[in-house]
């Protein structure tokens, strides 16, 4: 019998120096995933550094390489993903408004003994590193570890806001728990696509003022979709590629029933 061929792969691991918001941290990577991890990021308008440090804001506890690897996969995998018609039908009806959703959203204080703690820090956090009154932190200044030590680690997504039309800003990070029900991620997704007429547009409009007035917005929203009800508090805070346009929003989600984020509705909490 002939001897099945075999095959034989190599990948060499190198050693990368890369900066996780103001930290620097050393990695091992296969040369030819952190080739990708520079042509998702060229893609996405930002540098490879900004984008470790959005990767290191989602990881769960364990490698942060590993965490690198599985984001450049699950990139690719979006790329190249078919969507079913079921799903197709699904996404037609939110886009056209009919997909039995109801919200309401207002302010609240910082100060205001409802606010949730975790976010509340987050906003003292932000006023400490906003270099002036009318200029907002820079990208370089987010720190992954902090909000993981605040308790928001994969409740924290990031927002693409360089797009004229605010209905075109896009996920470029989405929180795994809150994503964590049907494994419906939105990163890469445009917030006209996300969900129904009314979300969407209620969300734009929320992300559009935190980036023309440079100021964060904290708010109690209340929302309704596909049976699934939640209240959860978010805080949109704006950042800077260049320390003074917002072109980069960080949007934090607390929910208010303890234990709801095991098994909250992914359709639910941008």
């Amino acid at each position: 019998m002939k001897p099945a061929t075999s095959y034989s792969f190599s990948s060499r691991l190198v050693t990368y120096s890369v900066k996780l918001g103001d930290r620097w941290t050393t990695i091992r990577l296969e040369q030819e995933l952190m080739s990708a991890l520079h042509d998702i990021a060229l893609g996405m308008g930002i540098g490879v550094h900004e984008l470790c440090t959005e990767v290191a804001l989602d990881r769960p506890d364990g490698s942060f390489t590993s965490a690198l690897r599985v984001f450049v996969v699950n990139h690719y995998r979006r790329l190249s993903r078919t969507v079913s018609p079921s799903e197709r039908t699904s996404l037609e009806r939110m886009a056209a408004g009919r997909g039995d959703l109801s919200m309401s959203r207002r302010l609240i204080d910082v100060g205001a003994r409802e606010t949730a703690p975790e976010l509340a820090s987050f906003y003292t956090w932000w006023l400490e590193y906003q270099p002036a009154s009318d200029r907002v932190p820079q990208h370089e200044a987010i720190n992954p570890d902090l909000l993981r030590v605040l308790g928001l680690g994969g409740l924290v997504h990031v927002v693409d806001a360089t797009a004229t039309d605010p209905m075109n800003y896009r996920l470029r990070v989405f929180g795994r728990k809150v994503a964590v029900v049907g494994g419906r991620d939105f990163a890469g997704c445009r917030i006209r696509d996300v969900r129904g007429r009314e979300y969407s547009a209620a969300a734009a409009e929320d992300y559009f003022t935190a980036v023309s007035t440079g100021v964060p917005r904290l708010q109690e929203v209340d929302a309704s979709i596909g049976g699934f009800r939640r209240v959860y508090q978010r805080l949109i805070a704006p950042f800077s590629s260049d320390g003074h346009a917002p072109d980069t929003l960080l949007v934090a989600v607390c929910y208010k029933s303890p234990g709801l984020v095991d098994k909250l509705s992914p359709d639910l909490g941008a």
